[in-house]
């Protein structure tokens, strides 16, 4: 069905019967008169059933008048009829009317608003903003004023460059623009200071860009000590303080023991579970213990603490989970896989993790009987690079040197 087909159904169709013995001369008649019928069908000889639209209608008169043929309407289909035949029920016009009247009301209101372009910042954070400045779901979009959010958005949101509203039915598209940040060098090639060793390391490379280095290769340093300072000498001008630059790499030493037992006692949790009230008044902590004597528990405990009368009072709930002493043998065999397992576990994801660059150079592995087992210790050594920009407080300096 068409547009063209729709509209007609709003003003109203009518199924119309004709009878006579001219009924093929009575459409060509239509045709001819620019009367539009559609749907034609022959019922028997000489009775044809057609629709056409409800204004056409009078215009068969002189058709029929012509051809002498019977007019009869059959049916009658469309909003127009349909309000013809409620019109005195004038409550459903007004209801009519009502809806109509709110959906073009409540479409002058925002209903949703959507963030593009927020990377960094959370939807939440910049709808938390514009409701703020002005634009909230529920908000009228008559007389709003979209440059004067877009300020106030921008004025208090420092990491927003540009921003734009775009108002689509009910739909507000607030589109943003994030400041790019300076990485670390980049903040770095803007202000005065040292790079420093930020580990205790042996030196095995350094090359100073910008500065002048103090330390040498094979060099020992310790944690906080300058290794490139930004200050720049030479014999024909006066020292002059720059950003210091340039890639330290240090052999850095980590350690990790740990102990192994053939014979240990460890916890098998039972999977119950009590829980337990208390208060605590002043730091003394008052338990109503209702738990089993000849049961092992890990107790935790969430508090509520109140101010009465200069006193510190809390309401205490005790979660008891109970386990029992579980006591497990093992070989050393299978102690020595546990330990070589937990060797290389610490080494990947404890020390490497944590370094820059790092590359394990040397690992040296020592193991110590004790009694009931025996003592695992490893020295690990990594290369990894240590240098640390520390800005140079310039005012402090400048006041050393007044003075």
């Amino acid at each position: 069905m068409g547009i063209s087909d729709n509209i007609q159904n709003i003003k109203g169709t009518v199924t119309v019967q004709i009878e006579g013995f001219f009924t093929e001369r009575f459409i060509n008649l239509c045709r001819i008169n620019n009367i539009k019928i559609w749907d034609i069908r022959t019922l028997v000889k000489g009775v044809v059933r057609f629709k056409m639209s409800a204004g056409d209608f009078k215009k068969l008169r002189m058709v029929a008048r012509k051809t002498k043929c019977s007019v009869k309407i059959k049916k009658k289909e469309g909003l127009y009829f349909t309000m013809f035949k409620y019109r005195k029920r004038k409550i459903i016009f007004f209801l009519v009317a009502m809806a109509i009247f709110l959906t073009i009301a409540f479409s002058t209101f925002i209903w949703n608003i959507d963030i593009k372009g927020n990377d960094n910042i959370s939807k939440a954070e910049v709808i938390s903003m514009l409701k703020k400045s002005g634009l909230f779901v529920g908000k009228c979009k008559i007389g709003l004023d979209k440059k004067e959010i877009i300020n106030n958005l921008r004025v208090n949101m420092q990491d927003i460059s540009w921003a734009g509203i775009e108002i689509d039915g009910t739909l507000a598209t607030v589109k943003i623009v994030e400041k790019t940040k300076l990485d670390e060098k980049d903040i770095q090639n803007t202000k005065i200071g040292d790079i420093v060793a930020k580990k205790d390391g042996v030196i095995t490379r350094l090359v100073a860009e910008d500065g002048t280095a103090i330390l040498n290769e094979k060099s020992y340093v310790q944690k906080g000590n300058i290794i490139i300072q930004g200050t720049m000498f030479s014999k024909f001008i006066e020292p002059f303080d720059v950003p210091a630059k340039g890639i330290v790499k240090a052999d850095c030493s980590y350690t990790f023991e740990k102990e192994y037992l053939y014979n240990k006692t460890e916890k098998k949790y039972t999977n119950k579970t009590r829980y337990c009230i208390g208060f605590t008044i002043n730091l003394k902590e008052n338990m109503l213990n209702c738990l089993n004597k000849d049961k092992k528990y890990d107790i935790s405990k969430r508090a509520k603490e109140i101010k009465l009368f200069g006193n510190k009072i809390s309401f205490d709930l005790y979660k008891c989970v109970e386990y029992e002493d579980v006591k497990i043998s093992k070989t050393k065999q299978e102690l020595l896989e546990e330990s070589t397992k937990d060797i290389d576990e610490y080494l990947n994801k404890e020390i490497l993790p944590n370094t820059i660059n790092g590359v394990l150079v040397e690992k040296e592995v020592e193991t110590l009987d004790i009694e009931g087992g025996f003592k695992t210790k490893v020295t690990y050594i990594v290369n990894e690079e240590i240098g640390e920009f520390v800005e140079r407080n310039v005012s402090i300096v400048n006041e050393q040197v007044t003075n």
